[in-house]
């Protein structure tokens, strides 16, 4: 690797990828097998459930009951359930394979040998001090001996060494020759050590030594394998052939306990659900075609980041879909003016984009009529409701508003449903009439309470950031926060103004300006763990750590913060969109400070490694982590001016800008370079603003003393004129 490659950070190999040639190059259509995958579970999904609203039933039976007929199979069919029975049972009788390691009595011998030599040896070195043989001798016993058996063991004669290892040699042969096991470890131990302490020719000091050091090298050698057992156990269910139910034979019979093994049987024939028919079959599955068909080309066309190979919203988008189908098939089967086609369109909009809710209406639309049979007045309210949460919710939404979108919902349901009851589209006036109203009038409110009970599982399963959520981590009230206040004060004023400077930035380049402000928030809460270790939390009169450490371990210290802070954050649960701040917004820049103290403290010409002071990484692979960094570095640069100056502000920000563009700490983040102009004036404008020149007032006490002085002077003075007069 070259110099340039480590000062460029390119040059690491990471496993979070920010080294793209780790990046596995699949041919052809295997590049997008996840795309095919969840559009093919979508499809699945979407057509059973529009598939089994059409089929009827053929037989009720329940587990537990008596069945009051006979069943018999009308095909051949493989019994799960017997047959997993069946594959335990083989499973169980695989016996465990054990081998023994000859290397653990091997090395135990030879740490015997080392420490023999090493005692033989400080007797040939009477001038030896107590700490030096302890220091020799302690590291191959437990911690507990006491120092008084350690030299004794130093004491004893080469003769009797030699001749208490040799028994040592043969105790460790008894007990590992046949295989000791993990289980019997403890037992092994007692037999050796027994046999030493009650061995007379072994001086009580020298046995003591020796079973501590048996106590503490010891191990199990007889060891269970895994993996050999697994295949052992894999050959014997693999030849296990399934258990079949033959054509005409009996399933259940008349008078017989039915149980859940054979509700099982049945429903993997298909004859607890409905009869099949090719048109319900055919139907189901044109629908549902057209449904993902139009979602499908109106992703690729418009938004075609969701349908790329490794793109993170198309799993969310198939989830909503699914869920939003599923919530109306449950719903309708109450009735269709219940059908929430509201609630799938309110997460798209709030979870994927806004602009898809109008689409997400149209194909929820699809798959209410396909449950219905395409009545008019479910099609039109689901489609009119869909629409309106659509354009009722704005980019900047929270559950406020989604709330409001469910009261608006409602309130366009009702006025549609009156005014098809005043063409004479519905009946109106009856019983009946006045229950669909109140159906449809809480039709919105029904989803709103959907929407918002939805929204918690789907951030927490897809890891999703929503602007509700970064409000909530935003609260200085949250633990991390919190204790980031009291435990690095300092620091937690720094973050504040470094998500003040990110979220101007953001504004600027039309960036996601909150999730930048609550990234910076946290990004170095790994300080809490030292927090004095670092300026911004040295009181005045404190002494400087790093002033005793050498650069090398200041450097360490100082880019640790941001694993510790990875750590607190898993800790806390901090969302992983928000751990990138943690663990980016340094990149893989130069610890400088302490690097140039290391080359001045040099010794050879070649210097300290560069590569040992740049923090680990990744850089930036987003813009707002990126603006993080840089917020983080110019904050800092220009707290440090003496005399800020708004032309010394901006050369500052902009030189700042430039280096982390040299060190190519911006490679990743698709920020151009005229939006790195726009943030270069955003920040300038914000730290002029705080750190302008302000008035120096005089001390109160300080003008009065000026003022006497003054009075004084000129008394003086007149006294002189007087007296020449």
């Amino acid at each position: 690797m070259s110099q340039k490659e480590r000062q460029n950070g390119k040059g690491k190999t990471r496993p979070n990828g920010d080294n793209p040639h780790q990046k596995r190059k699949w041919p052809g259509i295997l590049r997008h097998y996840r795309a095919i995958l969840w559009a093919v579970s979508t499809f699945v999904v979407v057509f059973a459930v529009l598939f089994v609203s059409q089929v009827p039933q053929q037989i009720k039976l329940r587990a537990g009951e008596v069945s009051p007929i006979n069943v018999k199979a009308p095909q051949e069919v493989i019994d799960k359930a017997a047959t997993e029975r069946l594959k335990a049972e083989k499973a169980a009788s695989v016996n465990k394979t054990w081998e023994t390691d000859p290397k653990v009595l091997a090395d135990l011998k030879a740490l015997v040998a080392e420490m023999k030599d090493k005692v033989v040896s400080l007797g040939n070195q009477p001038t030896m001090t107590t700490q030096e043989i302890l220091s020799q001798l302690r590291p191959f016993v437990t911690a507990d001996l006491p120092d008084a058996d350690i030299i004794a063991m130093a004491a004893a004669s080469p003769r009797t060494v030699e001749a208490s290892v040799e028994k040592l040699n043969a105790l460790l042969e008894s007990v590992l020759s046949p295989g000791l096991k993990a289980e019997n470890l403890q037992l092994g131990k007692e037999q050796i050590t027994g046999a030493l302490n009650s061995d007379k020719d072994i001086p009580a000091p020298v046995a003591s030594y020796l079973s501590a050091l048996v106590e503490k090298n010891l191990r199990p050698n007889h060891i269970f394998n895994e993996e050999e057992t697994a295949r052992r156990i894999k050959e014997a269910v693999d030849a296990v052939e399934p258990v079949r139910i033959k054509r005409g034979q009996f399933i259940v019979r008349e008078g017989e306990v039915v149980t859940d093994d054979q509700i099982a049987i049945l429903e993997e024939l298909g004859m607890m659900g409905g009869r099949v028919r090719f048109t319900a079959l055919s139907g189901s599955f044109v629908v549902t075609l057209l449904i993902l068909g139009f979602l499908g080309v109106y992703l690729y066309t418009y938004h075609p980041d969701m349908t790329a190979p490794n793109s993170d919203k198309l799993p969310l988008v198939a989830c909503t879909m699914v869920l939003a189908v599923v919530l109306v098939k449950v719903f309708s089967q109450f009735s269709g003016l219940l059908a929430p086609t509201a609630a799938g369109v309110m997460l798209a909009s709030t979870l994927i984009e806004r602009r898809l809710g109008v689409f997400y209406a149209t194909c929820i639309t699809l798959a209410l009529g396909a449950v219905t049979g395409f009545e008019m007045r479910y099609v039109v309210l689901s489609l009119v409701s869909g629409i309106a949460a659509s354009l009722t919710l704005k980019a900047d939404w929270n559950r406020t508003a989604i709330v409001k979108a469910g009261l608006v919902v409602s309130a366009v349901n009702t006025v549609i449903h009156i005014s098809l009851g005043l063409i004479g589209a519905i009946p109106m006036g009856d019983a009946l009439a006045i229950r669909d109203l109140l159906f449809t009038a809480g039709n919105g409110v029904v989803s709103a309470v959907l929407a918002l009970g939805s929204l918690p599982l789907l951030e927490m399963m897809f890891g999703i950031i929503t602007p509700v959520r970064l409000l909530e981590i935003s609260n200085p009230d949250h633990p991390l926060l919190h204790r980031l206040l009291l435990e690095a004060p300092g620091t937690y004023h720094h973050s504040i103004m470094v998500g003040n400077l990110a979220e101007a930035a953001a504004v600027a380049i039309g960036a996601n300006s909150l999730l930048a402000r609550v990234g910076a928030y946290y990004h170095d809460v790994g300080k809490i763990k030292r927090p004095y270790f670092f300026s911004e939390n040295q009181v005045f009169g404190m002494e400087n750590p790093h002033d005793k450490m050498s650069p090398t371990l200041s450097a360490s210290v100082i880019t640790s913060h941001v694993r510790d802070g990875l750590e607190l954050a898993e800790e806390y649960k901090v969302p992983a969109v928000i751990r990138k701040f943690i663990s980016e917004h340094h990149g893989t820049t130069l610890a400088s400070y302490f690097y140039m103290k290391a080359s001045e403290q040099a010794k050879d010409n070649r210097g300290p490694e560069e590569w040992d002071f740049r923090y680990e990484g990744p850089r930036p692979d987003s813009k707002e982590t990126a603006i993080v960094m840089l917020a983080d570095s110019v904050e800092a640069a220009v707290r440090s001016i003496t005399k800020p100056t708004p032309a010394r502000i901006e050369s500052t920000v902009r030189r700042i800008i430039q280096e982390k563009l040299n060190d190519h700490q911006l490679d990743r983040s698709d920020l151009t370079l005229r939006e790195l102009d726009v943030i270069a004036d955003a920040f300038t404008k914000v730290l002029t603003g705080i750190f302008h020149t302000r008035i120096e007032y005089p001390d109160k006490n300080e003008k009065t003393e000026k003022n006497d002085k003054a009075a004084a002077k000129a008394s003086d003075g007149n006294e002189g004129a007087n007296s020449e007069r």
